[in-house]
């Protein structure tokens, strides 16, 4: 029969959630299945790698004109099941992008996805450098 996960290691966390545990309390971005990509203050985190983030922006990029713009989220209880990839922010390195007007923003968003479907996005996403 299969061990379970916290069996002989009372108190402590499951292997695969030590990476987790090193950026708590880091500036993450964090890609959900759905394509969003969310910025914010990786807080805490349960068994399930059920994600508790705190001042959350929600980032809109057009990659063709190197602009993004934010809206502010707050506090989030991302599910584990939701999240594609995330990664720790480096304050000090310039990105290449510079903010716009957020009505901008989406509008251009929506011309693209207009023109080349909803799942072009984040096909480009993947192979681009955020």
């Amino acid at each position: 029969m299969e061990q379970p996960v916290f069996e002989g290691r009372p108190g402590k966390l499951p292997h695969w959630a030590s990476n987790l545990e090193e950026h708590v309390d880091k500036k993450l971005l964090i890609i959900l299945r759905d394509g969003r990509k969310l910025i914010g203050w990786l807080r805490t985190f349960d068994q399930f790698a059920n994600l508790l983030v705190e001042h959350i922006v929600e980032r809109h990029i057009i990659f063709e004109e190197k602009v993004f713009a934010d809206i502010y989220l707050g506090t989030m209880l991302i599910r584990g099941e939701n999240v594609c990839l995330f990664g720790e922010v480096d304050p000090e390195r310039q990105d290449g992008l510079t903010e716009a007007p957020l009505a901008d923003v989406l509008a251009k968003e929506a011309q693209n996805e207009a023109e080349t479907g909803p799942f072009c996005a984040l096909q480009d996403l993947v192979t681009k450098q955020i």
